[in-house]
């Protein structure tokens, strides 16, 4: 049976900050967005700058040890709806999955390795960065912002998505803003921008109870036993959880959001030629228009298992950000109340 779910995402917070996350010359994205012009048939190598930055569990470079071993590590999330999660049959599907697969297909044809297959690993919201730095995944393909601490660490793609940090509460609260929720339990999953929005909030004197989980399904189902009264984290996951819930009318995604999330794939950082062939064929799809097909099946139809559809359609900033595929090199740690 299909749900539908009104769309909800508003971006007044967004344009406050636009201007951190787009160039200010449309010349400049258009170059940037471009790329070197190099051919893929043969790796490149590294530089001895990038080599001295690169952490010793990834020596050789992912795409040598791609080669070598003809299997890439991709890291996924279980229960990041539409984004990473497992179907009926426990496997990995959504929006940035696919988009995964589609850079595997793309390896297997310009690097001639016919037979790479994908190896698919679990990881939490804490365990994402560490895994990629020790070597247990070349590539994550979840819902991972993109903020300046994590690109001290790693490196990330084009933009896939452009969220807002949100807020989920029981109906029952009557709440209409975060300071609505003074003295009561929050739920946040650990290592997720949510525990950033609730550490500022306290500072600010809001006096939120902090309850942390090790994942979204945590989160959500602390919500539904009333461990917590509210949940942070990104409003298309939020609205995702509602969605799928028996009775979504006992949850109410508040209107402000409390940050900007540039959402892209995440990989170790000073990976040049890896780096180079994530977004090579990234910026392909958005440009070919398959991205807004993607799109489409992920966010605006009905997605297995339960056959729900979110109906959130692209948003001003997401289209502006397929006319120009431009990374994020702003910090975007910003938080509004």
């Amino acid at each position: 049976m299909q749900m539908r779910l009104r769309p909800f995402l508003t971006m007044t917070a967004l344009v406050l900050s636009a201007a951190a996350l787009w160039p200010a010359s449309s010349a400049q994205a258009q170059a940037a967005s471009q790329g070197p012009s190099v051919a893929p048939t043969r790796a490149s190598p590294p530089s001895t700058a990038a080599s001295a930055a690169r952490p010793a569990a990834v020596a050789p470079s992912t795409l040598e040890r791609i080669r070598q071993t003809r299997t890439i590590l991709v890291g996924y999330r279980d229960a990041s709806v539409p984004f990473s999660y497992l179907d009926a049959d426990k496997r990995p599907i959504g929006y940035s999955i696919e988009l995964c697969e589609r850079i595997v297909q793309n390896l297997r044809k310009e690097w001639r390795l016919p037979d790479l297959t994908i190896n698919w690993v679990m990881v939490k919201s804490s365990e994402r960065i560490p895994s990629l730095l020790d070597g247990k995944i070349d590539l994550e393909c979840g819902n991972t912002t993109a903020t300046a601490e994590r690109r001290r660490q790693v490196d990330f793609s084009v933009p896939t998505f452009i969220a807002g940090g949100g807020v989920l509460v029981r109906a029952d609260l009557g709440a209409t803003t975060l300071t609505d929720l003074r003295g009561k339990k929050v739920v946040v999953t650990t290592g997720t921008t949510g525990e950033k929005i609730i550490n500022r909030a306290n500072e600010t004197g809001r006096n939120l109870v902090p309850v942390r989980v090790g994942s979204n399904s945590d989160a959500f189902a602390a919500l539904v036993a009333r461990q917590a009264d509210a949940w942070i984290t990104d409003d298309i996951l939020l609205a995702a959880f509602r969605a799928q819930h028996t009775s979504p009318k006992d949850f109410v995604l508040l209107d402000k959001r409390h940050t900007i999330e540039p959402l892209a794939l995440m990989y170790r950082k000073d990976d040049v030629t890896f780096t180079r062939e994530v977004d090579r064929e990234l910026r392909a799809l958005i440009q070919s228009g398959e991205v807004r097909r993607m799109y489409e099946r992920w966010f605006l139809s009905p997605i297995a298992p339960k056959g729900i559809n979110l109906e959130v359609p692209a948003s001003r900033f997401l289209r502006e950000t397929w006319g120009v595929p431009t990374k994020v090199d702003a910090d975007t740690d910003v938080i509004f109340f």
